[in-house]
């Protein structure tokens, strides 16, 4: 099980408890796979109600960044929504334990990310997290973004599922797979 802190220790603007996310973080950690010895640490901006994070790869551990909205209840302002959490929790832990793997290649820092790619990535990420019933997957939400992103074609669809029901991609595989979607797109 990972080595999970969640910071802060006490929330005083959101209904969050600490050690709830903590514990759904090494869940969710030994279930895509990080081992014991990676060190998670999970920073949470209670003052920023948007539903962003951000996660990275720092010294062999995870750093996932998140405002309060990212865990926030849909239904209920300031409540926290496990589902969510697992959610958000789920594609960083996934995408860290892809950048630890050194067979998985080496992709861009996030922000340097072509928006191609960072879908194509979210796709293969997503369907694993399903198979591993971490979440309940969203295709039609993920295929239409991937369909703004590399035109509509059956191709894109084709490619598409590939990477849903991918399991050992590399990078250069999502790439190559990004690439042939977005070649095949029919033109506006």
């Amino acid at each position: 099980m990972a080595n999970v802190s969640v910071s802060p220790e006490t929330f005083e603007l959101v209904n969050f408890d600490a050690a709830e996310i903590t514990g759904i973080a090494e869940s969710v950690a030994g279930a895509v796979g990080l081992g014991a010895d990676v060190a998670v640490t999970i920073a949470v901006d209670e003052t920023a109600m948007q539903g962003k994070s951000s996660s990275r790869v720092e010294d062999g551990g995870v750093v996932i960044e998140a405002s309060g909205g990212a865990f926030e209840s849909l239904r209920k302002a300031r409540d926290f929504d496990e589902e969510r959490c697992r959610s958000v929790l789920g594609h960083a832990l996934l995408r860290a334990r892809d950048r630890l793997d050194a067979t998985f290649g080496t992709p861009p820092a996030d922000g340097d990310l072509g928006v191609r790619e960072e879908v194509a990535w979210a796709a293969y990420i997503e369907g694993r997290l399903q198979r591993l019933g971490i979440v309940q997957g969203r295709p039609q939400r993920r295929i239409y973004h991937f369909r703004v992103r590399h035109g509509f074609s059956d191709t894109v669809d084709r490619v598409f599922q590939e990477l849903w029901d991918a399991e050992g991609l590399t990078w250069a595989d999502i790439e190559a797979q990004s690439a042939e979607a977005a070649g095949s797109a029919v033109p506006a």
